[in-house]
C-alpha cells in the first residue's frame, strides 16, 4: 500500500493550478483543478506550497535581490497554504514570484551552477546565478505576445530567417511585426520576437552556460536560438525542479514546526 501523503506542492498557470500530493520528495499523485478551494478539498488538512505568478492576489512584499533560497509566507485568505515569496530588483524594475522555486530546484541538483537560468513561458526570466544566489535578472513577455500575435505551430522553417533578421538588426526587424502578424506565419513571428529578445538579453547569454527551464515547443525555440549564437544549453525537467525546490522550502517549514 502506498504511503500517504503528507504535503502538496502547487503551481498556478492560465488554466488553474497543477498539484502534486508529496510522500516526501516522491510524487504519490496528481491532479488538476480549477482554483485554489478546489485544491485544498482535493486533499483538505495538509499543507500547500504554492508557486503562483507575479499577478497573483495575496503576494507579499518582495525581497530584494541578491537572494538565496525561497522565502514561504502564509496566504491571506487560506488555512494551511504558503506562498513561494517573490524578488525584486530596483534597476530595472522587475519581479519574479513562482518561478523562483525552479531556481531553487536546480540549484538543490547543481548547487554549484554558476551561469544564466532561463525560465521559457508567457514570460520569459533571464536570471544571473552564482555562489548559490540569484543576483540579478530580467523579464520579458514574448511567450504572452507571441500568442497574442498568432495561434499558428512557432516552430516552422522560418523561423531562423527572421531570428537572425532580430539579432542582426533588431530595429528593422520590429518594424515588420504588423506585417508578419496579417500573414499568420507563427513561425516567423517566432523568430522575429525571440531574436528581439535575445538581442536585448545578450548581456545574460553571451559567454555563459545557460539552464532553460520550461515546456515545449518554446523551451525547444529558445535552445535552438541559443545554439545558433553557439551558446552551450542545458535543459533540466521544469516538473523535476518546481518540485525540487518546493521540497527543500516544505523541510524548512516542517522543521520549523
Amino acid at each position: 500500500m502506498n504511503a500517504a501523503p503528507d504535503w502538496i506542492a502547487a503551481e498556478a498557470g492560465p488554466g488553474g493550478l497543477r498539484l502534486w500530493a508529496m510522500r516526501g520528495a516522491e510524487v504519490a499523485a496528481r491532479q488538476d483543478v480549477a482554483d485554489l478551494a478546489a485544491a485544498r478539498a482535493a486533499w483538505p488538512g495538509l499543507p500547500l506550497l504554492l508557486a503562483a505568478p507575479e499577478d497573483w492576489p495575496g503576494l507579499p512584499e518582495p525581497r530584494p535581490v541578491p537572494a538565496t533560497g525561497l522565502i514561504l509566507h502564509p496566504a491571506p485568505d487560506a488555512e494551511r497554504v504558503w506562498l513561494v515569496g517573490p524578488l525584486a530588483q530596483q534597476d530595472p524594475p522587475d519581479r519574479l514570484a513562482g518561478g523562483a522555486a525552479q531556481v531553487a530546484g536546480l540549484l538543490e541538483a547543481q548547487p554549484h551552477f554558476d551561469g544564466v537560468a532561463l525560465l521559457t513561458g508567457p514570460r520569459s526570466h533571464w536570471l544571473r546565478l552564482s555562489a548559490g544566489e540569484i543576483c540579478h535578472f530580467h523579464s520579458f513577455l514574448t511567450g504572452e505576445l507571441l500568442a497574442l500575435l498568432s495561434a499558428a505551430a512557432p516552430d516552422g522553417a522560418g523561423f531562423d530567417e527572421t531570428l537572425d533578421e532580430a539579432l542582426s538588426c533588431p530595429h528593422r526587424a520590429y518594424g515588420r511585426l504588423a506585417a508578419l502578424r496579417d500573414t499568420g506565419d507563427g513561425a516567423r513571428l517566432a523568430g522575429l520576437l525571440v531574436g528581439l529578445e535575445l538581442a536585448a538579453a545578450k548581456p545574460y547569454w553571451l559567454g555563459q552556460q545557460v539552464a532553460i527551464l520550461g515546456e515545449a515547443p518554446l523551451r525547444d525555440l529558445y535552445a535552438r536560438a541559443l545554439a545558433a549564437q553557439g551558446v552551450a544549453t542545458l535543459q533540466p525537467d521544469p516538473e523535476s525542479a518546481l518540485l525540487a525546490g518546493l521540497h527543500a522550502a516544505w523541510k524548512g517549514l516542517a522543521a520549523a514546526g
